[in-house]
């Protein structure tokens, strides 16, 4: 591999530039070739064709530092290729075309390409795959707004009715609550009320997967006799009965609580509290040194011993107030490679009647491509066109597989979307790290012309109780750079929906995915 290398202040001619560039492209056409061979290519499409060379294409492209050859390309007045992801290879040729100009004074005639997207072609595939997903494109903005009905949403249609004329354009039914009774109602509640406005509103369903949450608590020994007699009289529930973990407690992650009397014994030391976990079998899967985090990251240890029935865990981050260890809290294994079957068996239960009614089905952590695999087969074998399938990026094991995850969708046929699941993935992740990754994401998805969905703490203080923050407008705005934005439900959502929907109009004019468009300046 070359390397192009720029000392600061160094003036680079167009000469090295026009070689350099030269070198990368031809790059990319040898190692995609190599990509290909890969693959298991299904498809006569030609439009999934496009997408798929261009998704690798972009992924060759990235596998170099690339910052020195976009600063001399920068300094020379050219495109410095930062926004190269919807047409890799039309972006480089035009312009290898204007250094072959400068150069050689000479038209570039470059080596052809089979599935060389266009300028306009690239941002055209991802929004026709976008509104197959999400329906007509709205009329004041380019993105959709997909919102989470809440349970209520079944008895009240006047609920749907407020929503759609706020400005949703999807909704969103999380099979994780309510029953098919009530699902039956929401979506009788939205075909109608769509109907009644003259608008289209798709219905996704989230399929539940495996709810990986705490379960039933016990305090040990080594807590407070004051926490002890509190946990012991009080009513599970109330406030300030569970106990509160601190900064190296012990806590056991037990398969079952009927042997929540003997477990201290077995691992020879008195703990703070025991805990079980709705799916026991992630108990074999974890490995001593494997960090747990508890309810969305407030807390996290890591395994310093394990037996057959429980877990031992040293509770290493724990804020200095500490945390309150409570049931039915989400936990998360970011070291451990949980080989959960995608569905579960409630899954399996409610994908009848989400194909029956959806139009199209979330897939809860989605690892693999096997994983959209199985499902869009599950599907078939159900005797069904199968619905589009919303992949939900929420572990890292999902963010490393998910060029394959692309890929393989457009190699095989599956209508596919992505949702950028960021709650559960800065668990996983960090907070930090969250930070570029979801960068890459966005950019990766877009070089596939896979429609993105911006999800989780969307104006979350708003949709609770009415107050919005600066930070929150902020993120609301970033949201831009996918194509649909997620809202979950709270007392005022017909409020955010309103709300987010006149952020997104007036991004409009300053920002169009990585683009940012120069508007008069109004300082």
């Amino acid at each position: 591999m070359t390397h192009f290398e720029m000392k600061p202040g160094e003036a680079v001619s167009l000469e090295s530039l026009f070689v350099r560039l030269k070198a990368l492209r031809t790059r990319i056409l040898s190692e995609t070739q190599t990509e290909l061979q890969s693959i298991d290519v299904q498809t006569n499409d030609d439009g999934r064709l496009f997408s798929l060379h261009n998704l690798l294409n972009y992924q060759v492209m990235r596998r170099e530092n690339l910052h020195a050859l976009q600063s001399g390309l920068a300094a020379a007045g050219l495109s410095s290729l930062g926004r190269v992801e919807p047409h890799v290879l039309s972006n480089i040729d035009a312009v290898l075309n204007v250094l072959s100009l400068a150069v050689e004074g000479m038209a570039y005639v470059p080596e052809k390409a089979e599935w060389c997207l266009g300028y306009e072609a690239g941002y055209h595939a991802l929004q026709k795959r976008a509104s197959r997903l999400f329906g007509a494109r709205p009329e004041n903005r380019s993105e959709y707004i997909l919102v989470t009905l809440p349970s209520e949403a079944a008895d009240h249609p006047a609920l749907v009715e407020s929503l759609l004329a706020a400005g949703m354009n999807c909704a969103r039914i999380n099979c994780a609550h309510d029953n098919d009774q009530a699902w039956s109602k929401m979506v009788r509640h939205i075909r109608g009320e769509a109907e009644a406005l003259g608008v289209t509103c798709p219905i996704l369903m989230d399929l539940a997967g495996h709810k990986i949450r705490t379960g039933e608590i016990q305090v040990g020994q080594a807590a407070s006799q004051k926490t002890r007699e509190k946990f012991a009289s009080g009513q599970k529930g109330q406030k300030g009965v569970y106990p509160k973990i601190h900064r190296h407690d012990k806590v056991l992650l037990c398969r079952d609580k009927a042997r929540f009397p003997e477990m201290e014994a077995v691992f020879g030391l008195s703990v703070h509290a025991m805990v079980t976990v709705t799916c026991p079998d992630v108990i074999a899967m974890v490995s001593i040194g494997d960090s747990v985090w508890f309810d969305d990251g407030k807390m996290g240890g890591e395994v310093m011993a394990k037996r057959d029935e429980a877990l031992l865990i040293d509770m290493t981050q724990v804020g200095p107030g500490g945390v309150r260890l409570k049931p039915e809290k989400g936990l998360n294994f970011p070291n451990t490679d949980l080989a959960l079957p995608t569905l579960s068996d409630k899954d399996e239960h409610d994908l009848d009647f989400v194909c029956q009614h959806a139009d199209m089905v979330g897939l809860s952590f989605t690892e693999c491509a096997e994983d959209v695999l199985r499902l869009h087969n599950r599907m078939r074998e159900k005797g069904v066109e199968p619905l589009p399938i919303l992949a939900k990026i929420e572990t890292a094991k999902a963010v490393r597989q998910l060029p394959t995850i692309l890929a393989v969708g457009l190699a095989r046929n599956i209508e596919l979307g992505v949702m950028l699941a960021r709650g559960d993935l800065a668990v996983e992740l960090g907070s930090v790290r969250m930070a570029g990754v979801q960068d890459q994401i966005l950019r990766v998805c877009e070089a596939a012309h896979i429609p993105v969905v911006w999800a989780t703490q969307v104006m979350e203080s708003f949709v609770k109780d009415g107050r919005i923050s600066r930070p929150e407008i902020t993120d609301a705005a970033m949201s831009q750079r996918a194509e649909c934005v997620m809202l979950n439900k709270g007392p005022y959502i017909t409020e955010a929906v309103r709300l987010l929907s006149d952020v997104l109009q007036k991004m409009e004019s300053q920002q169009f995915k990585s683009h940012t468009h120069m508007d008069v300046l109004q300082l």
